[in-house]
């Protein structure tokens, strides 16, 4: 009995165990209780104390603990927990209830134990934020962190980051680098959502690269993000789409984007995606990458600085991580997980896989593990912790679906419905028998496997995700036997021969690069077949599926064409066919009927256009997928047949029979799944049955809306329904709603909600107790939505939208009798919306107390009944909110159209500590007078932007009362406001007022982290703030847009209507303000209110009426008032960098200054006012007479940029007129573009002088009477005057009328640094470089150049000139000096183009005899010059007619134009080695080595009879270095004169001709000009190589070279080339032939050409009226008259693609009897033919094409074309008759 007992002891003792602890829960749970509340009370006050401690850090800018945030959260989810256990636990009499309280209880108080253990680790420095972090803490502040982003270390890595992410900051390139799990996609992931947050970026794009890189899909991915359909298959095309993009979204660089690259291994080329890998070349854009290899980084451009490392965790960190996920006090599984977490040696992903995979196991688990990773290093750490992961995995299905996660591709978001229907048909899922079973179980391992973090939930909802890492393991297991897979989603370019063949059971391959695949493939144990991305490229051998007998899923997403499986192989065991996003359209899918066993069948998003009636064969179907394709037919009997069927996806029903409706309805009773649109059919609704739905979306009257979902991957129960209640109630569809998640009503005749619910069993239910999103709209009788009992149940309800219901006058009603004391409480509301309901009076009437804990949005549109939003008292009826609504974290509040809306906030507010809006839009409330109460900053504390658009009322946003004692206190001037924009408020004067301030000089800073100002149409707006006397700090705004401001009526000249309206104590402030700053009133910035903008960078103003200065650098009436928080002087605007001034029209000055007061300052205070000032542009602003004054100029030492356009009143850029005699310093010296467009009375650009006349000066004993002051006295080696152009690199001027030369002649000599000239239409322009001679002839006008003296013998220099460019300059004969080209060492573009008057580029000077000779032997060289464009000049007899000779050793682009009286280049010679080729009117030739050392006697530019009307050949032609025997390219554009474009003459003279464009010649009748039959012009060609004279033979005409040919709007253009007895042509290697808008061509080729189109790879021929054929027989006959010719076959060996495009003559291809053969041809488009009957009248072989194009969609193309022709045909013709 002993040895019995010593045996049984221990036994009932365990067993006893779980009973005593179950009888404690029960004995013990009032006790539970009780210390559930006392410690509860106790986290309270902690977690109290821990917030206020995080308010005050926020508000005083202290650093966060990074704890306390998590910490925080955790409470608060313990804190609902806790309030769901009921207090009186000892009432209850029921065992059961007691057990679970007691249960619950005790769990709940280990809880918050751990929580109250975890606060005591909780650690504050309390130390100040440094500067550049402030932005950081406030993107903290609204994105907690996660997971292991939240220590001490990531944090400062985040900061790093983040701060280099911002647009201030430098680096152009920034890299999170570490090794792979160390956390940098997390960072990433957090980076990008602060950026979000914080508005940094105005796009973000993201692609993952991974391991092998392919330029294509990063393109796609990068397409994806900005919404671009990249239809270019080459990379180039593609790169220059998004490019093209890019510039024109960038908003001239003022937008910015943020491009991510995660997990980046080999270094990505921005090119590829279309960005410079430089910065600041138009698109202002910073580059984000996640990378492992540092060298990959640096390779990219990524700066050493800029790389920041993703390290490892510290010690404490690691052990802190794993007991966040662990969540053990267990003393010593304590000391093993220390000893695991060293040995995960501070990888991340490995210490919580390891946590994660250990929790709730026994020390046993934890020993093993510890085991198992013992002895390895950081390097093989992660795969072993994998390894034990998966091997704790507890089921053979978990194991199972895990491994099958590895099939997708990297960072694939894998839907976890594609997993369970793969699972369902590799039978892996014990015990279950149907498919919602599957599903369930399925999901489950889902769940475990992301506990264990194996897996890892994805944004996407219905998706998982794996890591990189996890992948690489389970690619690995591939390799083993047991697992035998073949994965590869990398470049694929062909089938590698593997010995895993034979073992093989999955492969799963993207196919993007694959066109074969070989036919010798078996795969005998092959079960699953996954096939992603294959185009029309890629073929199938027939005997494909031979071998897979074992087959049991095949799965093909995005195969353009998929082999459908047809053998009896496959019947066997195929259990899964998935066909997602392939085009089906041309494929028979009758076929697949065969497939007997067949279990589940997807057509999801696939273009197929009916389901045959084979597929009713299916007996074993069970889902059935047809969504996403409109339209689509199912033949009779497939649903009647498809007896098994248990789940039916068919989403839009448009083409639904009644048939279709009647079987669907006979199979609903076994359907436990339905998605399906009762549009058309809402009759059909009656005859279903919805008792067994467990899974559905279901519309009734409308088609489904899919925007409400969470993602395109997750499922929701959804009913959508038009109706009546009625119809409701008879189809029993409310019987749905308790299982009902997204429901959409628009019901007439309900009353409310109750009036279609099904009432249940528990009162203190209802139906709609799952809801988490209900939309409620045009409900014309509806006066309320639903009573109390029914809204206290809505506790999953997130989404509430209600609008168009006339009738509605409260949300929830309580009946009449309500006390008011009820409470309503929406726990997870996080979204309302209530638009367009006019009668709506209350959310509630009789209860006052509605909470909505957790609502983040709130928007209302429309609702007249409102005065308020939120209350003045509880006694007020008009406003939304009762006091007692509790919103405390409502972040976003948008409110339009509330028409009788006058405060939001009543005037006087007690409790903006509760608000924490961050975002406020307002839009048409015309009566509203007040955005915020008086002293509205605690409302501010959380309020980031703000948007107020057509509220007429509104005269100023912000009231500020400086006298109101204690009302703004320290912690109220803590905002983080950062954008205001308003836009058409009728009276907005201001946008702060402030009371009081000339009685306090106090500094109000409530508002100084502004950054944006924009105001638009406010017609009387005058200034930011009044007074303007403020000390008022906005010392972050960075940016301030005025537009369409003012008005005679507004800002300026008040109407008295208006200022009658105002109070006497505004009057009265106004009058006093009138004193204080003087007369201002047409001044934009004042003196006075200069200092408060000191941080600005960007002014821009537009239609700012009324203003004549823009900056009053001194007013004297006021100048005591311009004093800074300090009393001390400081530079003005010292940080202002762009400056925009568009349509001022009253501007007289930008800078308005009294200098005695203001350049009088000490040197080190003025010197740096506007230091940083780069950007002027100013537009459309005809008042002003100048820019710049001298004095003012001399401020802008760092100016790069001035842009002025259209300001006809400019007569100088830089004038001296309003200022008197000072010293002069160096004016723009780092100036890089001056652009002047469109200015009618421009006279010069930089003058400027003294106003005394007669002073004389000596220079090389010349003498010149001018004005010059002291402050001009040149020194002896020729110094030069002040010039605006004289520093500047880029020159561009256009439309500038009264100028006569752009460089003067005091500054020709200092043109250093120009490196672009423009001038383009300067019709007054007699120079470009002012000569001595210029200057005297100018020397009686008055103007700019007034006082400045002249030197004799200036010489021009332009060292560094490498682009000129003059366009239609009537006026100029020449360009330069000979003396000058000298200095043109690095020109390297000349362009001289429409110049009317141009003789020479080059002048010659006049020399005396001693030097003419040695000056003529002078060879002069441009060393760099490439390109020369001589075009459209009448009179230009050469470049040069000196006898010097030239030398071009860079040239390699010659265009000479319409130069018709051009005869010599160089009549001295010149040498151009590298020169190849030069362009004319015909096109690009060839030359020899005679280069450019040619001599014209004849007028003629060319010989071009065509062109030029010629009837003979010039006899001197062989002179010419250019004609059509050396002419490679014909390139002819907008000639309306010539009927020819190749003379007869010629045809045998094009052996290098290369390619042809002819585009917009409306006479050309002709491309090659018939022969004539006579004796003509050719007997006599000059060439000796033409058509002698008529002959009895044919003359071939053979051009060998042509490869291209476009002919675009030749609207008179009848044949290409016609064909006679005399005359044959071949194209042979003719590869590209385009015909566009050729209006009367009858056909493209004869059928005698046909033959020797040997390369010819694509035809396009679009919008040609007259085109009946493509190819005519050669005789001329058509159909009816060719019987009896002999039937040959005609080839087109290379034609790869046939476009045919709007030929509405069109008849076919080919009428004659000949066959054709098209070996190659894949791409066969026909849009919009609809007289064509036949494709050719022979037979057409077209081995390769599967699929014919057609405005309709893609089609089969058969075996015959000409057969699909008919068919199509006939339904045209059908189509038409029933119509």
């Amino acid at each position: 009995m002993d040895v019995v007992s010593a045996i049984l002891k221990p036994v009932a003792e365990t067993l006893m165990e779980p009973v005593k602890k179950h009888l404690g829960y029960l004995i013990s749970s009032t006790q539970h209780v009780r210390d559930m509340r006392r410690k509860m009370g106790e986290l309270d006050s902690l977690r109290h104390a821990e917030e206020d401690h995080l308010d005050r850090n926020i508000r005083t800018r202290l650093e966060i603990s990074f704890q306390v945030r998590s910490w925080l959260e955790e409470v608060e989810k313990i804190d609902a927990k806790v309030k769901t256990v009921p207090s009186d636990v000892g009432a209850c009499c029921s065992l059961k209830s007691r057990h679970t309280v007691g249960r619950e209880t005790f769990k709940l108080i280990e809880e918050i134990e751990s929580a109250t253990r975890k606060h005591s680790l909780i650690t504050w420095t309390d130390h100040p934020i440094p500067l550049g972090k402030i932005d950081t803490m406030k993107a903290s502040t609204s994105t907690p962190s996660t997971d292991h982003d939240d220590f001490e270390s990531r944090e400062k890595t985040f900061t790093q980051a983040l701060k280099a992410l911002e647009p201030n900051n430098t680096s152009h390139m920034i890299a999170l680098c570490g090794m792979g799990g160390v956390g940098k996609t997390t960072m990433m992931q957090r980076l990008k959502k602060v950026a979000r947050e914080n508005r940094m970026f105005s796009y973000m794009v993201e692609a993952v690269i991974g391991e092998k890189t392919d330029p294509i899909a990063i393109q796609q991915a990068v397409a994806d993000y900005l919404r671009i359909e990249l239809k270019e298959s080459t990379k180039p095309a593609r790169a220059d789409k998004l490019r093209e993009w890019f510039k024109a979204n960038s908003g001239d660089g003022k937008n910015k984007f943020l491009v991510i690259f995660d997990d980046v291994w080999q270094s990505v080329d921005l090119e590829d995606i279309g960005l410079s890998p430089f910065p600041n070349q138009g698109v202002d854009f910073k580059v984000l990458l996640t990378s492992r290899d540092e060298h990959v980084c640096t390779m990219m451009g990524v700066k050493a600085n800029s790389v920041i490392n993703v390290g490892l965790l510290t010690e404490v960190e690691a052990q802190s991580l794993f007991q966040q996920f662990v969540e053990t006090f267990e003393p010593e599984l304590c000391k093993i997980g220390e000893v695991i977490v060293r040995k995960c040696c501070g990888l991340p992903i490995a210490i919580k896989t390891m946590a994660c995979t250990l929790r709730n196991k026994r020390k046993d688990a934890w020993k093993d593990a510890l085991s198992r990773i013992e002895h390895y290093d950081i390097r093989s750490v992660a795969p072993k912790v994998f390894e034990t992961s998966y091997h704790n995995l507890q089921d053979r299905e978990t194991k199972s679906v895990f491994l099958m996660c590895g099939l997708f591709p990297e960072d694939f978001n894998i839907p976890t419905e594609e997993l369970m229907r793969y699972g369902w048909g590799l039978k892996l899922f014990d015990r279950v028998y149907t498919i919602r079973e599957a599903r369930t179980r399925l999901n489950t391992c889902i769940e475990r496997l992301v506990q264990t973090n194996l897996l890892i939930e994805s944004d996407d909802v219905g998706c998982v995700k794996m890591h990189d890492l996890v992948r690489a393991f389970v690619l690995g297991m591939y390799s083993e036997v047991e697992h035998a897979s073949i994965v590869n989603h990398g470049n694929m370019h062909g089938w590698t021969k593997n010995d895993m063949n034979d073992s093989c059971k999955t492969v799963s391959l993207t196919c993007e690069s694959v066109s074969e695949f070989p036919g010798d493939l078996k795969f005998p144990n092959l079960k699953l077949l996954k096939l992603m991305h294959g185009d029309k490229m890629l073929r199938f051998s027939q005997d494909f599926y031979e071998g897979m007998e074992k087959l049991q899923v095949i799965s093909y997403h995005k195969m353009k064409y998929p082999l459908l499986p047809s053998s009896p192989q496959c019947s066997t065991n195929l259990r899964v066919l998935h066909l997602h996003r392939c085009s089906l359209r041309m494929l028979d899918c009758s076929c697949i009927g065969n497939l007997t066993n067949l279990e589940v069948l997807s057509f999801a998003n696939s273009g197929i256009e009916r389901i045959p009636s084979a597929i009713g064969n299916l007996k074993k179907l069970r889902q059935l997928d047809l969504r996403g394709r409109y339209g689509l037919c199912i033949e009779q009997g497939v649903l009647k047949n498809l007896v098994e069927l248990e789940e039916l996806y068919i989403g839009n029903a448009s083409a639904f029979r009644d048939y279709n409706c009647n079987e669907m309805a006979e199979r609903s009773n076994r359907l436990s799944a339905l998605e399906f649109e009762f549009f058309n059919n809402k009759a059909q609704v009656k005859n279903m049955s919805f008792e067994n739905l467990e899974r559905f979306k279901i519309s009734v009257g409308r088609s489904l809306d899919g925007d409400i979902s969470k993602s395109a991957h997750s499922y929701e129960n959804t009913l959508q329904l038009v109706t009546n209640k009625g119809e409701i109630s008879d189809c029993k569809l409310n019987e749905l709603f308790v299982k009902t998640e997204v429901l959409c009503l628009s019901v007439d005749d309900m009353n409310g909600l109750e009036d279609v619910e099904v009432k249940l069993t528990n009162p203190q239910s209802s139906t709609f107790c799952n809801l988490r999103v209900l939309v409620v709209s045009g409900c014309a009788v509806l006066t309320y939505l639903f009573k109390l009992r029914v809204a206290n149940t809505l506790s999953k309800l997130e989404h509430l939208e209600v609008y168009k219901c006339d009738n509605m006058e409260e949300l929830i009603h309580n009946g009449t009798r309500g006390s008011g004391k009820e409470t309503i409480m929406f726990p997870k509301l996080k979204f309302l919306s209530l638009r367009e309901l006019p009668k709506l009076l209350s959310l509630c009437n009789n209860v006052n107390i509605i909470k909505l804990p957790q609502l983040v949005e709130l928007q209302l549109k429309g609702i007249p009944g409102f005065t308020s939003i939120y209350p003045q008292n509880k006694l007020e009826t008009s406003s939304l909110l009762k006091e007692e609504v509790v919103i405390p974290k409502l972040e976003t509040l948008r409110i339009d159209d509330m028409e009788n809306l006058n405060e939001i906030w009543p005037c006087e507010l007690s409790r903006g500590e509760k608000v924490k809006l961050r975002e406020i839009k307002v839009r048409n409330c015309d009566k509203l007078l007040n955005l915020f109460p008086h002293n509205p900053m605690s409302l501010l504390r959380h309020l980031e932007e703000l948007e107020v658009t057509e509220c007429g009322s509104i005269a100023s946003l912000f009231n500020i009362d400086l006298d109101c004692v204690g009302a703004i206190r320290e912690e109220d001037n803590n905002s983080i406001l950062r954008s205001i924009k308003v836009e058409n408020l009728g009276k907005l004067t201001e946008v702060w007022r402030i009371k009081g301030a000339d009685k306090s000089h106090s500094l109000v800073s409530g508002f100084q982290v502004v950054e944006s100002m924009r105001i638009r149409k406010c017609e009387r707006f005058r200034n930011l703030f009044t007074p303007i006397t403020t000390n008022f700090d906005v010392g972050a705004l960075l940016e301030i847009r005025i537009e369409d401001c003012g008005g005679e009526t507004g800002r300026f000249n008040e109407s008295k209507e208006s200022s009658q309206e105002k109070k006497t104590d505004i009057l009265s402030e106004e009058e006093t303000l009138r004193e204080i700053t003087g007369n201002i009133s047409n001044v934009a910035f004042p003196s006075c209110l200069i200092p408060s903008f000191h941080n600005l960078h960007k002014l821009y103003l537009k239609k700012y009426e009324g203003v004549k200065v823009v900056f009053e650098m001194e007013n004297p009436t006021s100048r005591e008032l311009v004093t800074t928080h300090h009393n001390q002087q400081q530079p003005i605007l010292l940080n202002l960098q762009e400056l925009y001034l568009y349509n001022m029209d009253n501007m007289s000055h930008v800078w308005k200054c009294n200098r005695y007061r203001f350049f009088n300052l000490p040197k080190q205070q003025s010197e740096s006012t506007f230091h940083n000032l780069t950007t002027i542009h100013v537009y459309q602003c005809k008042s002003i007479k100048y820019l710049f004054s001298p004095l003012m100029a001399e401020l802008f030492s760092n100016l790069k940029n001035v842009h002025i356009e259209w300001c006809h009143g400019i007569e100088e850029v830089v004038s001296n007129r309003d200022d008197e005699d000072e010293e002069m310093t160096t004016l723009f010296p780092q100036l890089d573009s001056l652009t002047l467009k469109y200015m009618n009375n421009l006279k010069c650009i930089g003058g400027g002088g003294a106003k005394d006349e007669n002073t004389e000066i000596s220079f090389n004993n010349t003498t010149t009477t001018t004005v010059f002051p002291d402050r001009f006295k040149l020194s002896e080696a020729g110094g030069v005057s002040w010039s605006l152009c004289q520093y500047s690199r880029e020159i561009e001027i256009e439309h500038c009328p009264a100028l006569s030369s752009v460089i003067p002649c005091y500054a020709a000599g200092q043109m250093q640094k120009l490196r672009v000239l423009r001038i383009l239409c300067c019709s007054g322009i007699k120079e470009v470089f002012e000569t001595q001679s210029g200057m005297i002839s100018n020397k009686n006008k008055r103007g700019c150049d007034e006082g400045i003296p002249r030197v004799n013998n200036n010489v021009i220099m332009l060292p560094n000139l490498k682009i000129l460019e003059i366009v239609a300059c009537g006026g100029l004969e020449h360009i330069f000096t000979f003396s000058a080209i000298g200095s043109l060492t690095h020109l390297e573009e000349l362009t001289i183009s429409s110049c009317d008057s141009m003789k020479v580029i080059v002048k010659k000077e006049e020399e005396d005899a001693s030097s003419s000779s040695s000056s003529s032997k002078k060879v002069v060289v441009f060393p760099r010059l490439k390109s020369i464009e001589l075009s459209y000049l009448p009179e230009l007899e050469g470049f040069f007619l000196g006898m010097n000779e030239f030398g071009f050793p860079s040239l390699d682009n010659v265009t000479i134009k319409k130069c018709p009286q051009m005869r010599v280049f160089a009549p001295g010679g010149s040498t151009a080695l590298q020169l190849k080729y030069i362009r004319t009117g015909l096109g690009k030739h060839t030359l020899d080595e005679s280069g450019l050392n040619f001599f014209h006697v004849q007028h003629h530019q060319t010989a071009f009879p065509s062109l030029h009307g010629a009837t003979s050949f010039p006899a001197t032609s062989e002179a010419i270095p250019w004609y059509f025997h050396n002419l490679i390219e014909l390139d002819v554009e907008r000639n309306h004169d010539v009927k020819n474009i190749i003379p007869s003459g010629e045809l045998l003279q094009l052996q290098k001709l290369e390619s042809i464009s002819v585009g917009d010649c409306e006479m050309v009748e002709e491309l090659f000009e018939t022969a004539l039959e006579v004796t003509g012009r050719n007997r006599k060609s000059s060439s000796g190589h033409g058509f002698d004279e008529p002959s009895q033979t044919t003359t071939l005409v053979n051009i060998p070279n042509l490869r291209e040919m476009t002919l675009d709007l030749l609207d008179n253009l009848r044949y290409i080339g016609k064909s006679t007895q005399w005359t044959v042509y071949e194209f042979p290697n003719l590869t590209s032939l385009y015909i566009g808008c050729c209006k009367r061509l009858g056909h493209v080729f004869t059928s005698s050409m046909v033959g020797s189109l040997l390369q010819l790879q694509e035809l396009t021929v679009r919008y040609c009226d007259h085109m009946e054929v493509i190819v005519k027989d050669a005789s001329g006959v058509v159909e009816e008259e060719s019987i009896g010719k002999r039937n040959e076959i005609l080839v087109l060996p290379r034609l790869k693609s046939l476009i045919l495009d709007d030929l509405p003559c069109l008849k076919g291809f080919s009428l004659g009897k000949e066959d054709f053969s098209f070996p190659l041809l894949d791409t066969l488009e026909i849009y919009y033919c609809p007289a064509i009957t036949a494709f050719t009248k022979g037979y057409s072989a077209t081995p390769k094409l599967k699929e014919i194009v057609t405005r309709c969609g893609s089609f089969y193309a058969g075996e015959d074309i000409n057969s699909f022709i008919k068919i199509k045909q006939e339904e045209f013709k059908n189509d038409q008759d029933s119509h």
